[in-house]
Formats: structure tokens, C-alpha cells, sequence
């Protein structure tokens, strides 16, 4: 009696045509639709004018501003005693945001529109309302019609996305 106690070289390749073939149909699945890709990089920036807010309440005589990057593609979030120098994260990454690089990956391709080109930077006042800011926001992608839009009120500073 002959006892088998392997898998054939044949076998082996079947398995692996197989893997290998729901790998790259499921790989589709598991990307961001341009939806999903405005969504996160809405909700990325909405975390930023909060840490920017709290951060001016924690030291009211030198306000933090976001600066929006003249081609669009992120901003900067600073204090206004240093425009130039991005702040530092509670994770010690620089809080200077470019959409398509590291936690902005899966944002490639969006780009950030102020409603006036002149107003790019967002201020805040000691206690957290804006100072000035553009009165809305609009993100879009490059590839695709999926727009969001992110306005400001004045007085509180709250944003609000649609």
C-alpha cells in the first residue's frame, strides 16, 4: 500500500489560481468610492478646525488658524504668531494636511475651493468663535461629479457639511 501524505505540485498551483483570483476581484471592493473619499477627508478637516478651536481656548493670546494651501490639495494648521510653522499633533505628526499622503491617502484627488479666493485662512477668536474665515467650502474630485460643501457660522465657529 502506497500512503499519501502530501499535496501535488498541481494541487498547489490550483489553490494558489484560485486565491489569487478572488484576491483581485475583491481588491475593487475594498477601495473608497469618490463618496466615501470626500466624506473622510470632510470629516479629517472638521477634526482639525475642532483641535485648532481648542487649541486657541487653551492659549487665547496667540489664536491657531488653518490656512488653506493655494492650489487646493490641504492646509496647514498653525499658530498665528508663526504662520509658517505647522503645529504638532498629539501623535507628533506635523499638522500639515496634502490629500493623497499618509492619513489623507485614501483622499486623493480632492480639492478644497474657499468661496472667496481671497479668504483662505480660518481664524479664531480667544473663546473659539471665527474670526474670519471664507463662508463656505467646497470639496470636490478631480474624476468624478460627487462635490461637499462646508459652510461657517460666523459667530460660533461651528461647520456644518451637506
Amino acid at each position: 500500500m502506497n500512503a499519501r501524505n502530501g499535496f501535488t505540485l498541481i494541487e498547489l498551483l490550483v489553490v494558489v489560481i484560485i486565491i489569487a483570483t478572488l484576491s483581485a476581484l475583491s481588491i475593487d471592493m475594498l477601495r473608497p468610492n469618490a463618496e466615501e473619499r470626500l466624506q473622510g477627508a470632510a470629516r479629517l478637516f472638521a477634526r482639525d478646525v475642532e483641535w485648532a478651536r481648542s487649541a486657541t481656548l487653551t492659549k487665547p493670546d496667540d489664536p491657531v488658524a488653518i490656512r488653506i494651501a493655494s492650489d487646493g490639495t490641504g492646509w496647514t494648521v498653525s499658530r498665528n504668531s508663526t504662520p509658517t510653522v505647522a503645529l504638532k499633533a498629539a501623535d507628533g505628526s506635523t499638522m500639515q494636511r496634502t490629500f493623497g499622503t499618509g492619513l489623507f491617502e485614501s483622499a486623493t484627488g480632492v480639492k478644497m475651493v474657499p468661496s472667496t479666493t481671497t479668504a483662505r485662512t480660518i481664524e479664531f477668536e480667544p473663546f473659539g468663535g471665527v474670526k474670519q474665515s471664507p463662508s463656505s467650502i467646497s470639496m470636490t474630485l478631480q474624476d468624478s461629479t460627487v462635490s461637499c460643501l462646508i459652510t461657517f457660522e460666523s459667530g460660533t465657529g461651528n461647520i456644518q457639511t451637506s
